[in-house]
């Protein structure tokens, strides 16, 4: 049933440095939120404290804290090539493994690596992401979290299907986000297709065709009629976790709900 895109978690990124209200988003019809917190440091106890009680505001309000984004930039980079800041990244994921645990949150995005990624650097880094991810998409299935890998822009690795298909084969305990914002050498109907039951989150959000941008969706160059048959023919059951600048609940609420009548009635 939940296959259907009127049947998916209606959900937005919650951003710790830049906070929505959260009554006014479970008053908006938003079912489920995405915790993150850069550039605050999570292991700043006060940082730590807040998540907390967001985590737990949200929760008593009936929305669900679907998943969490691990922080992005080289100390977070799993493709580092340098072994004592690999070291450090590992170290500090696990942390948020067990923050994650605690909270209750069962799934943890992650980005495949920082950049630039000079081209000849590309295989190598490549394969220490791989690596680094399997191991710790492997942790977080013993503690009854799952890793999602995010599709990337521009030098990044995973900007495509046949990297996202590299950094995930041979591991079946790591998912994918699908980031449509971020899809630039396939068109994300195409991406999606390709990766079909890998994909275990979203991240939703238009572009201009050129470079990410954030935008509502159906604001900018994204086909979302092709996109959300994609996901449902994909099977996906996940929620459409809108990653928008400056998130307003009750335009996100407005302006999907436009998208899927729009989607239905083409």
């Amino acid at each position: 049933m939940n296959r259907k895109p009127g049947n998916w978690k209606l959900g937005t990124s919650y951003s710790l440095a830049n906070p929505i209200d959260l009554k006014q988003a479970a008053e908006s019809g938003i079912q489920c939120i995405e915790l993150t917190w850069q550039p605050l440091d999570i292991f700043d106890p006060e940082v730590k404290m807040k998540c907390d009680e967001v985590v737990a505001a949200a929760r008593r309000l009936g929305i669900d804290v679907w998943s969490l984004h691990i922080p992005f930039g080289t100390a977070w980079d799993p493709s580092s090539l340098d072994q004592d800041t690999l070291e450090q990244v590992v170290a500090k994921v696990r942390h948020l493994f067990r923050y994650a645990a605690d909270w209750g949150i069962g799934t943890l995005v992650y980005h495949p690596s920082w950049e630039p990624v000079p081209p000849e650097e590309r295989a190598l880094r490549l394969k220490t992401s791989k690596q680094t991810l399997a191991l710790l998409a492997q942790e977080a299935a013993a503690s009854g979290l799952r890793l999602a890998a995010e599709c990337l822009p521009r030098t990044c690795l995973g900007h495509s299907a046949d990297e996202m298909e590299y950094l995930t084969e041979e591991n079946p305990e790591l998912g994918v986000c699908c980031d449509v914002n971020h899809l630039f050498k396939e068109k994300p109907q195409h991406f999606i297709e390709k990766l079909g039951g890998r994909i275990v989150t979203t991240h939703i959000s238009d572009n201009d065709g050129t470079d990410e941008k954030h935008w509502m969706p159906g604001t900018g160059n994204l086909e979302w009629n092709e996109i959300l048959n994609a996901f449902a023919a994909a099977g996906y059951r996940g929620p459409m976790m809108h990653e928008v600048r400056n998130p307003d609940p009750e335009a996100i609420t407005v302006n999907w709900h436009h998208i899927l009548d729009a989607s239905s009635n083409p």
